[in-house]
């Protein structure tokens, strides 16, 4: 692989200037892994700071590349090969020696781990010890961890076989969702195709439980089979934050999901700073009870049925949306960074606003609905009302515009143009009014 790309880009060598504002010299610098939407927003979190933040990238059109705020190195990639980042970094400790290590995926963590002796000899690495990563990784002994905290879990059993598929449907009831024990394992290889690009499958019967099953298990026998929790998206509430060594929230702030993509069991692309003050009890509960320190996003879902918040996931790293933390006052990267570096800032505690803020993954959100709208399974106003509000964006930032000014020009339009050729062929000859899609509006 070439550690090199084309002129367009600030991607640089190792050991190469970029445009920089002078900073102190004491302050340790920050690496981030990857550049989508949770790099950039670590690196935006950081601007203005005086820290230097290299970001490392695998992918040479990814927009996060041509943020001003950080330097970019193209880099080998943790997933697919892990051994040849790791030299990388060995490579860059000359340059880059006490840098914070941030990760933006569980591969990242993975890789972390895997390279933890070497590497945290020169770097600082923002990850739990590998018994409680493993802990929250492996999504059975996180049910069972949280189970014996006294936190609530959706019912689920490990299903190890075609024949255990009865007694576990038994156990579990329909409707249900199939997970993978580690998510890393759908995501290896071809294993992502496989399984459709979905991070979980929701089954209905005992009919779709032995085809779904079937399909899945060709890459790994051994998944879980958990309760369904009833609701929309909106029910799926988050605690973002950091827990200190102490034990305690040095920062944090809640959130309520308004739009994941896909729907199910999805990514969240509309997300809504809330006061969601109950779910800081539990939270804090379970992660003692792992004796878990860091970043961490804790989701849940308020169960209709009895009114219980219960755990769904723990992300032990940044995720998305992190920075829409900053609308309720808190900046977790800042945080995460001064207590890895062992100098602790004040703890932040939310604070609470007259108006909520929403975020916006502008590329999912844009081809969700248009693919929706297209479909006619949505109206028009109730997109719009999905980002009425004050909002934040993922990708634009009129401090840091060049990000969307790459996404538009190198995804966007392209799609766009793409859709309307679909579109344009797919209708009959004497449908071709200009004026359809206000036709289709009106109606709506």
């Amino acid at each position: 692989m070439k550690h090199s790309m084309g002129r367009a880009s600030k991607v640089v060598s190792i050991g190469a200037s970029v445009r920089a504002p002078e900073r102190p010299r004491h302050l340790p610098p920050v690496i981030v892994l990857n550049l989508f939407h949770t790099g950039l927003g670590i690196v935006r979190q950081l601007a203005g700071t005086g820290i230097r933040v290299v970001g490392l990238s695998a992918d040479s059109h990814i927009y996060g590349n041509y943020s001003r705020l950080c330097e970019v190195r193209f880099a080998p990639n943790s997933q697919e090969q892990p051994q040849e980042l790791a030299d990388f970094l060995m490579a860059a400790a000359s340059d880059l020696q006490g840098s914070v290590i941030f990760p933006t995926r569980d591969a990242d963590l993975l890789f972390l781990d895997c390279f933890r002796v070497q590497l945290s000899r020169w770097y600082k690495l923002a990850i739990p010890s590998t018994s409680v990563l493993q802990s929250i990784l492996d999504k059975s002994v996180l049910t069972q961890r949280a189970e014996a905290a006294g936190v609530s879990v959706p019912r689920a059993v490990i299903l190890k076989g075609r024949s255990e598929l009865k007694s576990a449907a038994e156990a579990v009831g329909f409707p249900s969702v199939i997970k993978p024990i580690r998510s890393i394992e759908w995501r290896r290889g071809r294993n992502w195709q496989a399984v459709g690009g979905r991070k979980a499958f929701r089954v209905n019967s005992m009919l779709e439980l032995d085809r779904e099953y079937a399909r899945i298990s060709r890459i790994r026998a051994d998944m879980m089979l958990q309760e369904w929790i009833p609701g929309k998206t909106d029910r799926i509430l988050v605690w973002g934050g950091y827990v200190s060594r102490r034990g305690g929230a040095l920062t944090y702030f809640t959130a309520r999901k308004l739009v994941q993509s896909p729907e199910d069991f999805g990514t969240g692309c509309v997300v809504e700073n809330t006061c969601l003050p109950q779910l800081l009890e539990p939270t804090i509960t379970l992660c003692r009870s792992l004796g878990y320190t860091g970043i961490a996003e804790i989701e849940y879902k308020r169960d209709p049925r009895d009114g219980k918040n219960k755990l769904i996931e723990i992300n032990p790293r940044h995720w998305d949306w992190h920075q829409l933390g900053a609308a309720s006052g808190v900046n977790i990267t800042r945080a995460a960074y001064g207590d890895l570096i062992g100098d602790p800032t004040p703890i932040m505690l939310p604070v609470q606003q007259k108006r909520t803020t929403k975020w916006v993954a502008e590329d999912t959100f844009i081809t969700q609905a248009l693919a929706r709208l297209s479909e006619r399974s949505v109206n028009p106003g109730k997109v719009w009302k999905q980002l009425a509000g004050k909002r934040m964006y993922s990708i634009f930032s009129w401090h840091d515009p060049m990000p969307l000014v790459r996404y538009s020009i190198q995804e966007l339009l392209p799609f766009l143009l793409r859709s309307g050729m679909r579109k344009l062929l797919q209708q009959p000859p004497t449908l071709t009014r200009t004026k359809s899609m206000p036709l289709l509006i009106s109606e709506q």
